[in-house]
Protein backbone atom coordinates (compact mmCIF):
# COMPACT_ATOMS: atom_id res chain seq x y z
CA UNK A 1 0.00 0.00 0.00
CA UNK A 2 1.10 3.49 -1.34
CA UNK A 3 0.58 7.01 0.03
CA UNK A 4 -1.24 7.52 -3.08
CA UNK A 5 -4.35 5.49 -1.41
CA UNK A 6 -4.02 7.91 1.40
CA UNK A 7 -4.93 10.62 -1.32
CA UNK A 8 -8.64 12.69 -1.66
CA UNK A 9 -7.85 11.45 -5.85
CA UNK A 10 -10.88 9.22 -7.11
CA UNK A 11 -9.35 5.39 -8.15
CA UNK A 12 -9.79 6.90 -11.83
CA UNK A 13 -7.76 9.91 -11.43
CA UNK A 14 -5.55 7.76 -9.46
CA UNK A 15 -5.04 5.90 -11.98
CA UNK A 16 -4.28 7.80 -14.78
CA UNK A 17 -1.75 9.29 -12.66
CA UNK A 18 0.44 6.87 -12.32
CA UNK A 19 -0.38 5.38 -15.83
CA UNK A 20 1.32 8.59 -17.14
CA UNK A 21 4.18 8.33 -15.12
CA UNK A 22 4.80 4.96 -16.28
CA UNK A 23 4.13 5.99 -19.85
CA UNK A 24 6.75 9.15 -19.46
CA UNK A 25 4.03 11.43 -20.28
CA UNK A 26 5.11 13.57 -17.95
CA UNK A 27 8.01 14.84 -19.75
CA UNK A 28 6.34 18.33 -20.61
CA UNK A 29 6.73 19.00 -16.49
CA UNK A 30 8.41 15.38 -14.98
CA UNK A 31 7.29 14.17 -11.91
CA UNK A 32 6.99 17.82 -10.71
CA UNK A 33 4.42 18.38 -13.09
CA UNK A 34 2.16 15.50 -12.31
CA UNK A 35 2.46 16.68 -8.71
CA UNK A 36 1.26 20.12 -9.46
CA UNK A 37 -0.99 18.65 -11.73
CA UNK A 38 -2.93 15.92 -9.21
CA UNK A 39 -1.64 17.84 -6.05
CA UNK A 40 0.12 15.09 -4.49
CA UNK A 41 3.47 15.45 -3.36
CA UNK A 42 6.59 13.69 -5.30
CA UNK A 43 7.79 11.36 -3.38
CA UNK A 44 4.05 9.58 -3.49
CA UNK A 45 3.93 9.76 -7.01
CA UNK A 46 7.77 7.96 -7.51
CA UNK A 47 6.48 5.43 -4.62
CA UNK A 48 3.48 4.79 -6.88
CA UNK A 49 4.98 3.99 -10.39
CA UNK A 50 7.59 2.10 -8.37
CA UNK A 51 4.80 -0.34 -6.80
CA UNK A 52 2.69 -0.37 -10.45
CA UNK A 53 5.86 -1.12 -12.19
CA UNK A 54 6.37 -4.18 -10.07
CA UNK A 55 2.90 -5.42 -10.49
CA UNK A 56 3.25 -5.73 -14.34
CA UNK A 57 6.31 -6.89 -14.23
CA UNK A 58 4.98 -9.81 -11.98
CA UNK A 59 1.97 -9.94 -14.53
CA UNK A 60 3.77 -10.47 -17.48
CA UNK A 61 6.60 -12.67 -16.33
CA UNK A 62 4.17 -15.13 -15.14
CA UNK A 63 4.38 -18.43 -16.83
CA UNK A 64 1.37 -20.49 -17.17
CA UNK A 65 -1.49 -20.47 -14.60
CA UNK A 66 -0.12 -21.67 -11.65
CA UNK A 67 -0.14 -18.67 -9.53
CA UNK A 68 -2.93 -17.90 -7.36
CA UNK A 69 -4.01 -14.51 -6.13
CA UNK A 70 -5.67 -14.38 -2.64
CA UNK A 71 -7.16 -11.07 -1.25
CA UNK A 72 -5.70 -10.75 2.11
CA UNK A 73 -7.92 -8.72 4.50
CA UNK A 74 -9.45 -8.92 8.01
CA UNK A 75 -12.19 -11.50 6.97
CA UNK A 76 -9.20 -13.69 5.63
CA UNK A 77 -6.96 -13.12 8.16
CA UNK A 78 -9.43 -13.80 10.74
CA UNK A 79 -10.50 -17.26 9.29
CA UNK A 80 -6.82 -18.20 9.10
CA UNK A 81 -6.33 -17.67 13.04
CA UNK A 82 -9.21 -19.66 13.80
CA UNK A 83 -7.97 -22.72 11.21
CA UNK A 84 -4.51 -22.37 12.39
CA UNK A 85 -5.41 -22.51 15.87
CA UNK A 86 -7.84 -25.50 15.24
CA UNK A 87 -6.72 -27.85 12.65
CA UNK A 88 -3.45 -28.42 14.13
CA UNK A 89 -1.93 -27.98 17.31
CA UNK A 90 -0.18 -24.52 17.04
CA UNK A 91 -0.57 -22.03 20.07
CA UNK A 92 -1.12 -18.32 19.66
CA UNK A 93 2.79 -17.14 19.15
CA UNK A 94 3.67 -19.93 16.48
CA UNK A 95 0.60 -18.48 14.72
CA UNK A 96 1.66 -15.09 14.81
CA UNK A 97 4.97 -16.43 13.32
CA UNK A 98 3.01 -18.73 10.61
CA UNK A 99 0.77 -15.38 9.51
CA UNK A 100 4.01 -13.49 7.37
CA UNK A 101 5.30 -16.63 5.89
CA UNK A 102 1.69 -17.89 4.63
CA UNK A 103 0.99 -14.13 3.34
CA UNK A 104 4.30 -12.47 3.07
CA UNK A 105 4.48 -8.70 4.26
CA UNK A 106 1.63 -9.31 6.47
CA UNK A 107 1.78 -9.41 10.59
CA UNK A 108 -0.88 -9.08 13.38
CA UNK A 109 -0.13 -8.92 16.85
CA UNK A 110 -0.33 -11.31 19.49
CA UNK A 111 -3.44 -9.22 21.23
CA UNK A 112 -5.18 -9.42 18.13
CA UNK A 113 -4.68 -12.93 17.42
CA UNK A 114 -5.00 -13.39 21.04
CA UNK A 115 -8.51 -11.29 20.05
CA UNK A 116 -9.72 -13.25 17.01
CA UNK A 117 -9.42 -16.87 19.10
CA UNK A 118 -11.80 -15.60 21.95
CA UNK A 119 -14.21 -14.59 19.47
CA UNK A 120 -13.94 -17.92 17.71
CA UNK A 121 -14.16 -19.79 21.07
CA UNK A 122 -17.03 -17.74 22.37
CA UNK A 123 -19.14 -18.43 18.96
CA UNK A 124 -18.24 -22.15 19.26
CA UNK A 125 -19.60 -22.24 22.56
CA UNK A 126 -22.93 -20.62 21.58
CA UNK A 127 -23.07 -22.94 18.41
CA UNK A 128 -22.33 -26.65 21.29
CA UNK A 129 -25.20 -25.20 23.18
CA UNK A 130 -27.80 -24.50 20.05
CA UNK A 131 -27.17 -28.29 19.28
CA UNK A 132 -30.09 -30.83 19.33
CA UNK A 133 -29.23 -33.54 20.99
CA UNK A 134 -32.48 -35.86 20.85
CA UNK A 135 -31.20 -37.92 18.36
CA UNK A 136 -28.31 -39.03 20.87
CA UNK A 137 -29.11 -42.56 22.38
CA UNK A 138 -25.94 -44.77 22.31
CA UNK A 139 -22.59 -42.52 23.51
CA UNK A 140 -18.64 -43.84 24.44
CA UNK A 141 -17.59 -41.83 27.72
CA UNK A 142 -14.39 -41.21 28.22
CA UNK A 143 -11.69 -39.18 30.31
CA UNK A 144 -8.01 -37.49 29.21
CA UNK A 145 -5.90 -35.38 31.28
CA UNK A 146 -4.21 -31.57 30.58
CA UNK A 147 -1.60 -30.90 32.83
CA UNK A 148 -3.19 -33.44 35.47
CA UNK A 149 -6.73 -31.80 35.03
CA UNK A 150 -9.43 -34.35 33.71
CA UNK A 151 -11.06 -33.34 30.20
CA UNK A 152 -14.31 -35.41 30.09
CA UNK A 153 -15.61 -36.59 26.50
CA UNK A 154 -18.95 -38.43 25.01
CA UNK A 155 -18.93 -39.17 21.71
CA UNK A 156 -22.41 -40.32 19.91
CA UNK A 157 -21.58 -44.18 18.84
CA UNK A 158 -24.42 -43.77 15.66
CA UNK A 159 -23.03 -40.73 14.49
CA UNK A 160 -19.78 -39.76 15.87
CA UNK A 161 -21.12 -36.25 17.50
CA UNK A 162 -18.95 -35.38 19.87
CA UNK A 163 -21.82 -34.19 22.70
CA UNK A 164 -19.83 -33.53 25.28
CA UNK A 165 -16.41 -31.82 26.02
CA UNK A 166 -15.50 -30.68 29.65
CA UNK A 167 -12.39 -29.74 31.63
CA UNK A 168 -13.11 -30.57 35.28
CA UNK A 169 -11.10 -30.37 38.32
CA UNK A 170 -11.74 -33.80 39.20
CA UNK A 171 -13.58 -36.69 37.35
CA UNK A 172 -16.01 -37.72 40.06
CA UNK A 173 -19.45 -38.73 39.85
CA UNK A 174 -20.55 -35.34 40.33
CA UNK A 175 -18.79 -33.87 37.37
CA UNK A 176 -19.83 -36.41 35.11
CA UNK A 177 -23.20 -35.81 36.29
CA UNK A 178 -22.92 -32.15 35.57
CA UNK A 179 -21.33 -32.75 32.02
CA UNK A 180 -24.02 -35.64 30.67
CA UNK A 181 -27.00 -33.18 32.65
CA UNK A 182 -25.68 -30.06 30.08
CA UNK A 183 -26.52 -32.96 27.32
CA UNK A 184 -29.85 -33.61 28.93
CA UNK A 185 -30.94 -30.09 28.94
CA UNK A 186 -30.39 -30.05 25.22
CA UNK A 187 -32.31 -33.10 24.49
CA UNK A 188 -30.22 -35.95 25.03
CA UNK A 189 -31.74 -39.37 25.82
CA UNK A 190 -29.14 -41.76 27.04
CA UNK A 191 -30.32 -45.10 26.47
CA UNK A 192 -26.04 -47.19 26.23
CA UNK A 193 -23.12 -46.03 27.74
CA UNK A 194 -20.80 -47.76 26.54
CA UNK A 195 -17.01 -47.29 29.50
CA UNK A 196 -14.06 -48.27 30.93
CA UNK A 197 -14.01 -49.09 34.78
CA UNK A 198 -13.96 -45.78 35.82
CA UNK A 199 -16.60 -45.13 38.93
CA UNK A 200 -17.32 -41.68 38.37
CA UNK A 201 -18.57 -42.25 35.00
CA UNK A 202 -20.76 -44.81 35.86
CA UNK A 203 -21.70 -42.94 39.07
CA UNK A 204 -22.28 -39.81 36.71
CA UNK A 205 -24.57 -42.14 34.44
CA UNK A 206 -26.44 -43.79 36.98
CA UNK A 207 -27.51 -40.39 38.82
CA UNK A 208 -28.63 -38.39 34.98
CA UNK A 209 -30.00 -41.68 33.42
CA UNK A 210 -30.60 -44.27 35.83
CA UNK A 211 -32.37 -46.26 32.88
CA UNK A 212 -28.84 -46.25 30.35
CA UNK A 213 -27.56 -49.56 29.86
CA UNK A 214 -23.56 -49.27 31.21
CA UNK A 215 -21.67 -51.37 28.51
CA UNK A 216 -18.14 -52.37 29.80
CA UNK A 217 -15.75 -51.69 26.60
CA UNK A 218 -14.38 -54.52 24.63
CA UNK A 219 -11.72 -52.17 23.82
CA UNK A 220 -10.54 -51.80 27.01
CA UNK A 221 -10.61 -55.25 27.96
CA UNK A 222 -8.32 -56.50 25.16
CA UNK A 223 -5.72 -53.72 25.85
CA UNK A 224 -5.49 -54.83 29.20
CA UNK A 225 -4.74 -58.13 27.73
CA UNK A 226 -2.24 -57.09 25.11
CA UNK A 227 -0.22 -55.43 27.77
CA UNK A 228 0.29 -58.31 29.85
CA UNK A 229 0.72 -60.06 26.15
CA UNK A 230 3.52 -58.30 25.64
CA UNK A 231 5.11 -58.55 29.46
CA UNK A 232 5.02 -62.27 28.56
CA UNK A 233 6.07 -62.61 25.00
CA UNK A 234 9.51 -60.54 26.50
CA UNK A 235 9.74 -62.61 29.14
CA UNK A 236 9.96 -65.48 26.80
CA UNK A 237 12.29 -64.44 24.47
CA UNK A 238 14.56 -63.21 27.22
CA UNK A 239 14.50 -66.89 27.94
CA UNK A 240 14.81 -67.87 24.47
CA UNK A 241 18.13 -65.72 24.86
CA UNK A 242 19.46 -67.02 28.11
CA UNK A 243 19.35 -70.65 26.90
CA UNK A 244 21.14 -69.81 23.66
CA UNK A 245 24.19 -67.78 25.23
CA UNK A 246 24.26 -70.72 28.08
CA UNK A 247 24.88 -73.03 25.22
CA UNK A 248 26.81 -70.27 23.23
CA UNK A 249 29.53 -70.65 26.10
CA UNK A 250 30.08 -74.25 26.58
CA UNK A 251 32.40 -74.10 23.70
CA UNK A 252 34.55 -71.84 25.24
CA UNK A 253 34.77 -73.56 28.28
CA UNK A 254 38.58 -75.97 28.04
CA UNK A 255 37.94 -79.51 27.67
CA UNK A 256 40.94 -79.66 30.24
CA UNK A 257 37.83 -78.54 32.68
CA UNK A 258 35.18 -80.70 33.63
CA UNK A 259 34.01 -79.07 36.60
CA UNK A 260 33.41 -75.86 34.64
CA UNK A 261 32.13 -77.85 31.90
CA UNK A 262 29.83 -79.77 34.01
CA UNK A 263 28.16 -76.81 35.79
CA UNK A 264 27.76 -75.09 32.58
CA UNK A 265 25.53 -77.78 31.35
CA UNK A 266 23.85 -77.62 34.61
CA UNK A 267 23.42 -73.92 33.45
CA UNK A 268 21.78 -75.24 30.50
CA UNK A 269 19.82 -77.06 31.38
CA UNK A 270 18.02 -74.84 34.33
CA UNK A 271 17.79 -72.14 31.40
CA UNK A 272 15.79 -74.57 29.06
CA UNK A 273 13.73 -75.38 31.55
CA UNK A 274 12.98 -71.56 32.17
CA UNK A 275 12.60 -71.31 28.64
CA UNK A 276 10.05 -74.12 28.45
CA UNK A 277 8.20 -72.65 31.19
CA UNK A 278 8.07 -68.73 29.69
CA UNK A 279 7.19 -70.25 26.25
CA UNK A 280 4.40 -72.47 27.64
CA UNK A 281 3.12 -69.78 29.87
CA UNK A 282 2.76 -67.69 27.09
CA UNK A 283 0.86 -70.20 25.11
CA UNK A 284 -1.71 -70.81 27.79
CA UNK A 285 -2.04 -66.82 27.65
CA UNK A 286 -2.99 -66.77 23.97
CA UNK A 287 -5.32 -69.38 24.56
CA UNK A 288 -7.20 -67.61 27.32
CA UNK A 289 -6.84 -64.24 25.27
CA UNK A 290 -8.15 -65.51 22.32
CA UNK A 291 -11.30 -67.16 24.41
CA UNK A 292 -11.48 -63.22 25.56
CA UNK A 293 -11.75 -62.27 21.57
CA UNK A 294 -13.73 -64.84 20.65
CA UNK A 295 -16.61 -64.43 23.51
CA UNK A 296 -17.36 -60.99 22.23
CA UNK A 297 -18.40 -62.63 18.74
CA UNK A 298 -21.69 -62.96 18.06
CA UNK A 299 -21.85 -65.91 16.42
CA UNK A 300 -19.36 -69.26 16.77
CA UNK A 301 -17.22 -70.17 13.91
CA UNK A 302 -16.40 -73.54 14.69
CA UNK A 303 -20.53 -75.00 14.43
CA UNK A 304 -22.46 -71.44 13.46
CA UNK A 305 -24.68 -71.17 16.60
CA UNK A 306 -25.69 -67.52 18.04
CA UNK A 307 -24.18 -66.78 20.98
CA UNK A 308 -26.15 -65.42 24.47
CA UNK A 309 -25.01 -63.04 26.90
CA UNK A 310 -25.10 -65.80 29.66
CA UNK A 311 -22.56 -67.90 27.21
CA UNK A 312 -20.18 -64.54 26.67
CA UNK A 313 -19.97 -64.34 31.08
CA UNK A 314 -19.38 -67.77 31.08
CA UNK A 315 -16.33 -67.80 28.42
CA UNK A 316 -15.20 -64.54 29.41
CA UNK A 317 -15.03 -66.07 33.97
CA UNK A 318 -13.52 -68.69 32.82
CA UNK A 319 -10.36 -66.75 31.07
CA UNK A 320 -10.25 -64.90 33.89
CA UNK A 321 -9.59 -67.96 35.69
CA UNK A 322 -7.10 -69.82 33.61
CA UNK A 323 -5.48 -66.01 33.89
CA UNK A 324 -5.58 -66.15 37.44
CA UNK A 325 -3.85 -69.47 37.83
CA UNK A 326 -1.03 -68.63 35.24
CA UNK A 327 1.02 -66.17 36.95
CA UNK A 328 1.01 -63.18 39.58
CA UNK A 329 1.30 -60.94 36.50
CA UNK A 330 -1.91 -61.58 34.88
CA UNK A 331 -3.90 -61.42 38.44
CA UNK A 332 -5.16 -57.68 37.84
CA UNK A 333 -5.93 -58.22 34.32
CA UNK A 334 -7.93 -61.36 35.60
CA UNK A 335 -9.83 -59.74 38.36
CA UNK A 336 -10.43 -56.96 35.51
CA UNK A 337 -12.20 -59.26 33.26
CA UNK A 338 -14.10 -60.97 36.25
CA UNK A 339 -15.55 -57.74 37.64
CA UNK A 340 -16.46 -56.47 34.08
CA UNK A 341 -17.37 -60.02 32.31
CA UNK A 342 -21.66 -59.27 32.93
CA UNK A 343 -20.92 -55.49 31.33
CA UNK A 344 -18.97 -57.34 28.26
CA UNK A 345 -21.52 -59.32 27.49
CA UNK A 346 -24.77 -56.83 27.50
CA UNK A 347 -23.86 -55.50 23.43
CA UNK A 348 -24.36 -59.78 22.47
CA UNK A 349 -27.10 -60.10 24.76
CA UNK A 350 -28.81 -57.18 23.05
CA UNK A 351 -28.15 -58.10 19.44
CA UNK A 352 -29.13 -62.03 20.40
CA UNK A 353 -32.57 -60.31 21.31
CA UNK A 354 -32.24 -58.40 17.77
CA UNK A 355 -31.61 -61.24 15.73
CA UNK A 356 -34.20 -63.53 17.01
CA UNK A 357 -36.90 -60.71 16.81
CA UNK A 358 -35.63 -60.90 12.76
CA UNK A 359 -35.88 -64.66 12.79
CA UNK A 360 -39.77 -64.19 13.04
CA UNK A 361 -39.73 -63.38 9.26
CA UNK A 362 -36.70 -65.71 8.48
CA UNK A 363 -35.24 -69.47 9.51
CA UNK A 364 -32.95 -69.17 12.88
CA UNK A 365 -30.27 -70.65 11.01
CA UNK A 366 -30.62 -68.54 7.76
CA UNK A 367 -29.97 -65.75 10.34
CA UNK A 368 -26.74 -67.41 12.15
CA UNK A 369 -25.79 -67.64 8.69
CA UNK A 370 -26.12 -64.37 7.79
CA UNK A 371 -23.96 -63.30 11.08
CA UNK A 372 -21.36 -66.16 9.82
CA UNK A 373 -21.33 -64.56 5.83
CA UNK A 374 -20.52 -61.05 8.00
CA UNK A 375 -18.27 -62.04 10.56
CA UNK A 376 -15.77 -63.91 8.14
CA UNK A 377 -16.47 -60.49 5.56
CA UNK A 378 -14.87 -58.38 8.07
CA UNK A 379 -11.84 -60.54 8.97
CA UNK A 380 -10.80 -61.26 5.32
CA UNK A 381 -10.93 -57.00 4.67
CA UNK A 382 -9.18 -56.35 7.57
CA UNK A 383 -7.02 -59.65 7.30
CA UNK A 384 -7.47 -61.54 10.74
CA UNK A 385 -6.12 -64.64 11.20
CA UNK A 386 -4.37 -64.60 7.46
CA UNK A 387 -3.00 -67.90 8.27
CA UNK A 388 -6.01 -69.62 7.98
CA UNK A 389 -7.07 -67.07 5.34
CA UNK A 390 -7.72 -70.11 2.40
CA UNK A 391 -10.25 -71.47 5.22
CA UNK A 392 -12.00 -69.01 5.88
CA UNK A 393 -12.41 -68.51 1.99
CA UNK A 394 -13.91 -72.05 1.98
CA UNK A 395 -16.07 -71.36 4.86
CA UNK A 396 -17.58 -68.32 3.25
CA UNK A 397 -18.02 -69.74 0.11
CA UNK A 398 -19.85 -73.09 1.42
CA UNK A 399 -22.23 -70.25 4.13
CA UNK A 400 -23.10 -68.49 0.83
CA UNK A 401 -24.14 -71.59 -0.72
CA UNK A 402 -25.96 -73.09 2.29
CA UNK A 403 -27.86 -69.11 3.13
CA UNK A 404 -29.27 -69.50 -0.36
CA UNK A 405 -30.54 -72.71 -0.61
CA UNK A 406 -32.03 -71.76 2.48
CA UNK A 407 -33.78 -68.30 1.81
CA UNK A 408 -33.48 -67.84 -2.06
CA UNK A 409 -33.79 -64.62 -3.62
CA UNK A 410 -34.43 -63.08 -0.03
CA UNK A 411 -30.65 -63.68 0.83
CA UNK A 412 -29.65 -60.26 0.08
CA UNK A 413 -32.33 -58.71 2.10
CA UNK A 414 -31.41 -60.48 5.06
CA UNK A 415 -27.70 -59.96 4.90
CA UNK A 416 -28.66 -56.37 5.11
CA UNK A 417 -31.21 -56.46 7.92
CA UNK A 418 -28.15 -58.54 9.82
CA UNK A 419 -25.73 -56.06 8.71
CA UNK A 420 -27.29 -53.04 9.90
CA UNK A 421 -27.80 -54.97 13.54
CA UNK A 422 -24.19 -55.69 13.34
CA UNK A 423 -23.10 -51.97 12.63
CA UNK A 424 -25.24 -50.82 15.84
CA UNK A 425 -23.82 -53.13 18.35
CA UNK A 426 -22.47 -50.99 20.78
CA UNK A 427 -20.08 -53.01 22.54
CA UNK A 428 -16.30 -51.12 21.93
CA UNK A 429 -15.35 -47.56 22.60
CA UNK A 430 -13.56 -46.91 18.84
CA UNK A 431 -15.54 -43.74 18.25
CA UNK A 432 -14.11 -41.65 21.67
CA UNK A 433 -10.52 -43.44 21.31
CA UNK A 434 -10.49 -41.61 17.62
CA UNK A 435 -11.38 -38.53 19.17
CA UNK A 436 -8.81 -39.05 21.77
CA UNK A 437 -6.37 -39.27 19.38
CA UNK A 438 -7.28 -36.22 17.49
CA UNK A 439 -7.42 -34.22 20.67
CA UNK A 440 -3.76 -35.73 22.57
CA UNK A 441 -1.65 -33.44 20.44
CA UNK A 442 -3.01 -30.43 21.53
CA UNK A 443 -2.88 -31.10 25.31
CA UNK A 444 0.80 -31.78 24.74
CA UNK A 445 1.56 -28.46 22.83
CA UNK A 446 -0.35 -26.53 24.79
CA UNK A 447 0.78 -25.93 28.58
CA UNK A 448 -2.80 -26.27 29.81
CA UNK A 449 -5.88 -26.40 27.43
CA UNK A 450 -9.10 -23.84 28.42
CA UNK A 451 -12.30 -24.45 28.13
CA UNK A 452 -12.93 -22.14 25.53
CA UNK A 453 -10.59 -24.12 23.44
CA UNK A 454 -12.19 -26.86 24.28
CA UNK A 455 -15.69 -25.25 22.82
CA UNK A 456 -14.42 -24.37 19.97
CA UNK A 457 -12.01 -27.90 19.05
CA UNK A 458 -15.73 -29.72 19.49
CA UNK A 459 -17.61 -27.50 17.25
CA UNK A 460 -14.73 -27.99 13.86
CA UNK A 461 -14.55 -31.77 15.19
CA UNK A 462 -18.25 -31.94 14.79
CA UNK A 463 -18.74 -29.31 11.69
CA UNK A 464 -15.64 -30.94 9.85
CA UNK A 465 -15.87 -33.42 6.92
CA UNK A 466 -14.67 -36.62 7.54
CA UNK A 467 -12.09 -38.24 4.96
CA UNK A 468 -12.41 -41.57 5.98
CA UNK A 469 -14.61 -44.16 8.14
CA UNK A 470 -18.53 -45.49 7.29
CA UNK A 471 -19.32 -42.12 7.53
CA UNK A 472 -16.46 -41.02 4.70
CA UNK A 473 -17.43 -37.21 2.96
CA UNK A 474 -20.10 -36.54 5.72
CA UNK A 475 -19.50 -34.38 9.25
CA UNK A 476 -20.95 -35.22 12.64
CA UNK A 477 -22.93 -32.43 12.76
CA UNK A 478 -25.05 -33.03 9.06
CA UNK A 479 -25.17 -37.20 10.19
CA UNK A 480 -26.95 -35.78 13.39
CA UNK A 481 -29.13 -32.96 12.21
CA UNK A 482 -29.30 -34.05 8.39
CA UNK A 483 -28.25 -30.56 7.54
CA UNK A 484 -25.35 -29.70 5.68
CA UNK A 485 -22.28 -27.82 7.51
CA UNK A 486 -21.03 -26.22 4.91
CA UNK A 487 -17.87 -24.20 5.53
CA UNK A 488 -17.46 -25.03 9.16
CA UNK A 489 -15.57 -21.61 9.69
CA UNK A 490 -18.78 -19.80 8.19
CA UNK A 491 -20.76 -21.02 10.68
CA UNK A 492 -19.33 -20.24 13.46
CA UNK A 493 -19.07 -16.39 11.90
CA UNK A 494 -16.04 -16.37 10.03
CA UNK A 495 -17.24 -15.88 6.52
CA UNK A 496 -14.84 -15.20 3.88
CA UNK A 497 -14.80 -11.75 2.24
CA UNK A 498 -17.63 -10.44 0.85
CA UNK A 499 -15.42 -9.72 -2.90
CA UNK A 500 -14.68 -13.45 -2.94
CA UNK A 501 -18.27 -14.66 -3.25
Amino acid sequence: MTGLHRTPLTTPRKIECVAKALAGQEASGGIAGLSREYGISRPTIYAAKAVASEVLREHFEAVGSDRVCVEVDEAQLRRAVVALRVMSPNALRPIEDLLPILYPGVRLSYGLIQRFAAEAEKQAAAFNADADLSRVHAGALDEMFSQGDPVLAGVDLDYGYLFGLSLRETRSGADWAEVLQQGKEQGMNLEIAVKDAAKGIASGVGEVFPQAEQRDDCFHALYELNKVRRRLEQRAYGAIAAEEEARHQLPKIPAGDPKRRTRQRHRIGRARSRCQEAIERYDRFEVAMGEVQEAIECVDLEDGHLRTAEEVQEIVKHAADTLQALDPVCHKVARYLRNRAAGLSLATGELNTRLHELAMGYPIEAVALACLIGRLVFDLQNDRRSWQRAEQHRQLLGAFASLRHRVGPRQDALLDAVKALLDQRHRASSAIEGFNAALRPFLYVHKGVTQGFLDLFRAYYNLRTRRWGRLKGTSAHQCLTGQAAGDWLTRLGFPPSATLH
